[in-house]
């Protein structure tokens, strides 16, 4: 599925963090799920008013902790078929539907998920800070 317009200028204008920093992906092939070995994957819907609000969300949640070895990941909704979120999310009903879903992901295997636009931007920093101690360790 081919997105109908470029997500870039949505992630340009509302992320906290510089785009020059984010891996923006309209293709999920071009995503490469099992070669992150720590990322987040946001699932933006440029479309989606919660969608956008929860990226900036997410962003400045995490803008303080980013290291150059966190794989930060902006993917189009669009381009995503129930194949592709079923591996981004699994097949447990996890909900997708244009608010900010959000993936943590540490060695090719989701960790950790949440909707960005409801959830406590404690828990993104949190979720984001398991990963980085998981590095460390």
């Amino acid at each position: 599925m081919e997105p109908e317009f470029d997500i870039r200028p949505t992630v340009q204008a509302r992320s906290a963090i510089p785009i020059e920093r984010l891996r923006v992906v309209s293709r999920f092939d071009d995503l490469h799920l099992p070669q992150i070995r720590r990322g987040i994957v946001f699932v933006l819907a440029a479309w989606s008013g919660p969608a956008v609000l929860g990226l900036r969300k997410f962003t400045e949640a995490i803008v303080e902790h980013v290291t150059d070895s966190l794989d930060l990941v902006v993917i189009d909704i669009d381009c995503l078929s129930q194949e592709a979120i079923a591996a981004l999310f699994g097949s447990s009903g996890f909900p997708v539907g244009g608010n900010g879903e959000t993936a943590w992901v540490k060695d090719g295997v989701v960790v950790d998920r949440e909707i960005a636009a409801s959830c406590a931007s404690s828990t993104i920093l949190e979720n984001t800070k398991s990963l980085q101690n998981e590095e460390a360790a």
